[in-house]
């Protein structure tokens, strides 16, 4: 499976962070360098919540994989 540091999820805990709803966005500071996480919507039937915060780099497809458990080749 992917590396999981760069998905967080709002209102619960996931990679031990607690994230709250920070908007459509937030930029953070990682290793001196700015990144800014951008909220997406993903609906999954077993998930508590269905909106995650992800890293500017993470595609779409990469983050609904994710979540779904699907192994990226």
């Amino acid at each position: 499976m992917a590396k999981q540091a760069r998905f967080l999820c709002i209102g619960g805990f996931l990679n031990g962070s607690a994230v709250k709803d920070q908007g459509e966005n937030f930029e953070c500071i990682e290793k001196s360098k700015k990144v800014i996480y951008r909220k997406l919507e993903i609906f999954h039937p077993d998930s508590w919540d269905d909106y995650y915060y992800v890293c500017e780099t993470t595609t779409d497809k990469q983050a609904r994989n994710w979540v779904y458990g699907i192994e990226s080749n």
